[in-house]
């Protein structure tokens, strides 16, 4: 094949030049190398396993742990024209039969299926008779039992070498610690691998953390008021609060659904087509949703509590932005997230794995509550080390922080909670210290105590803010049925033995601007996205896959009036030039 792999970027894949470590990692393969690549979702992994198989003979297998997963990989090689297909539980016995009678016939450039399939033994029958250029292990921190998504069928993965040991190997991962690197590497039993290791740093994606206050639906439609039409996902911890919430944003109008392990999997497959497909723009779900996203127009992921850990929290902020556009992660973040987690691992027999999950649900809480930058926190804990971000997180862009005591309303609250016996949650006792007259302070006597109205000056969300504080620095505890409790510490401040601060903005945070769209929706833009909707209902994929929003908003900056200054757009290659070209050139004169 005469065929160069800067030829084959340009012309398969759309792109001038390739994003770091992509070269290496292609050489690497196309030498018959071992590689682990641990590089950020949307730092181009895809690529640099599929632009090599192209220069070689035989078929690629893909390992991938969700069907959703390989579904998407699928029908994005497809649509560029390239010879893919799957093996799964989602086609039929006929359809199975087919693709392994085309890997025979050596049709297929590209083949996705599950571990699960992989170590069956008709599947390593089925193997012996096909020419395998290399194994690609998506996902692989699944692998590890130090990640965060360990997966027993992974582990069966290191009889690869021994089964095929002339096969290379190359692991993709988006998270990894050094530990987590160290086990992949060995469990796959990879030789001489190269190992490449890209900048975790994405400039494009903006980070904020704020106190969750209440249920934190203020602070939540507040932030989706300048997104509405903008596609997003919204993380929260349970089924119940996937419906309730998806129910509560259509109320207000946006288009919005719900996703998690609890509903049919018909239910769970709608609700992911529906995504995918831009018939919703927000998705609120439980983990369970956004392995297999790899929608590219995300614009928004935002966390309703806290993540269990920063691999988890990583990955998931990593689906958004992946076109390269600019984008937001918000965390709303309750002290109380990290007690309840606290009781859960509690609840833990192992005593080692107990031990591993305080360390990362420690790590998660230094990264919510830190006041330094978040992309160098979690630079940081992936070993890696990078300058503070400047303006790509809330604490660059704020600057220097000012602290205001509060020692004084602390030991107020602390002193409510001593009078009433440690028996009441937050709320009861927000009320008893502004001097709420509510009945059930009334019938428990609570109105007579020297504490009822003691802090009436500060409003209510200022208490919470206060209560907050308190939580975060360990001076509450949190009891079984929610009630607020003084820890050592708090005993100690309630004393006059310790003080307490907190950052001004967040016990008087400032009135918010609002705040323009990511994007200026421009007349042309906004055309050349209906043009792309129009096509991918006709041809039945999703808009991405026509043309990402990044090509878009070169494509209405560069305003191309032939094919030929088209394909001089990022992102637009010959195929899809031939396919899709007149159409957006007609969009493009016909605005002119």
């Amino acid at each position: 094949m005469t065929q160069t792999i800067d030829s084959l970027l340009l012309e398969e894949f759309g792109h001038h030049q390739f994003r770091p470590k992509q070269r290496e990692a292609i050489e690497a393969i196309l030498a018959k190398r071992d590689v682990l690549m641990v590089l950020p979702t949307g730092g181009g992994k895809s690529l640099a396993f599929q632009l090599p198989t192209l220069l070689m003979d035989g078929v690629t297998l893909i390992i991938s742990p969700l069907i959703a997963l390989m579904q998407d990989q699928v029908r994005a090689l497809r649509a560029n024209g390239l010879n893919a297909a799957m093996l799964s539980s989602a086609q039929s016995a006929e359809e199975n039969a087919a693709t392994i009678a085309a890997m025979r016939e050596r049709k297929l450039s590209f083949v996705y299926l599950s571990p699960e399939r992989l170590n069956t033994t008709f599947m390593q029958h089925v193997l012996s008779s096909i020419l395998i250029n290399f194994f690609v292990i998506d996902e692989a921190h699944c692998i590890s039992e130090w990640g965060h998504e360990f997966r027993e069928d992974y582990r069966a993965l290191s009889l690869l070498k021994a089964q095929f040991p002339t096969v290379p190997i190359a692991a993709f991962t988006a998270t990894a610690t050094p530990e987590v690197q160290r086990d992949i590497l060995g469990q796959l039993r990879l030789h001489n691998p190269l190992v490449l290791k890209g900048d975790l740093f994405r400039s494009n994606l903006f980070i904020s953390v704020q106190p969750r206050l209440q249920k934190g639906i203020d602070a939540l439609l507040a932030f989706l008021a300048p997104r509405a039409h903008e596609s997003g996902i919204i993380y929260v911890s349970s089924r119940k609060q996937s419906e309730a919430l998806a129910a509560q944003l259509r109320a207000k109008g946006f288009r919005a659904g719900c996703y998690h392990a609890g509903m049919s999997k018909e239910d769970r497959e709608r609700a992911f087509e529906d995504f995918v497909f831009e018939r919703v723009s927000i998705t609120v779900a439980t983990i369970a949703f956004g392995m297999g996203i790899d929608k590219s127009n995300i614009r928004f992921v935002v966390h309703m509590s806290l993540p269990k850990t920063l691999e988890n929290y990583y990955q998931e902020i990593g689906r958004a932005g992946r076109d390269g556009e600019k984008a937001e992660a918000l965390l709303l973040y309750g002290a109380e997230d990290a007690l309840l987690a606290r009781m859960r691992i509690g609840e833990v027999q192992d005593t080692a794995h107990q031990q591993l999950l305080h360390q990362k649900l420690n790590a998660m809480v230094r990264f919510a509550s830190t006041q330094t930058c978040r992309h160098q926190a979690l630079a940081r804990y992936f070993s890696d080390t990078i300058d503070p971000c400047n303006d790509a997180c809330d604490n660059c862009k704020a600057g220097p922080v000012e602290e205001r005591d509060i020692t004084t309303q602390a030991r107020q609250f602390l002193s409510a909670i001593a009078r009433t016996h440690q028996r009441f949650g937050k709320s009861y006792l927000i009320d008893l210290v502004r001097g709420s007259g509510t009945q059930k302070i009334a019938q428990n006597g609570h109105d007579t105590l020297n504490v009822f109205g003691i802090g009436k000056e500060h409003s209510k969300k200022e208490w919470l803010s206060i209560v907050e504080r308190l939580l975060e620095m360990e001076t509450l505890g949190l009891g079984e049925h929610f009630e607020l409790f003084l820890t050592h510490e708090g005993a100690r401040l309630l004393k006059g033995e310790t003080t307490l601060s907190i950052a001004a903005h967040r016990l008087t945070p400032p009135k918010k601007e609002r705040v323009a769209s990511l994007h200026v929706k421009d007349g042309l833009f906004e055309l050349l996205r209906q043009t792309r909707s129009m096509i991918a209902t006709q041809k039945g994929i999703p808009a991405y896959l026509v043309f990402s929003d990044k090509t878009l908003h070169a494509m209405a900056e560069a305003r191309p009036q032939t094919k030929a200054a088209l394909l001089e757009v990022g992102g637009v290659g010959e195929k899809k030039c031939e396919a899709y070209g007149e159409a957006f050139l007609g969009a493009i004169g016909s605005y002119m």
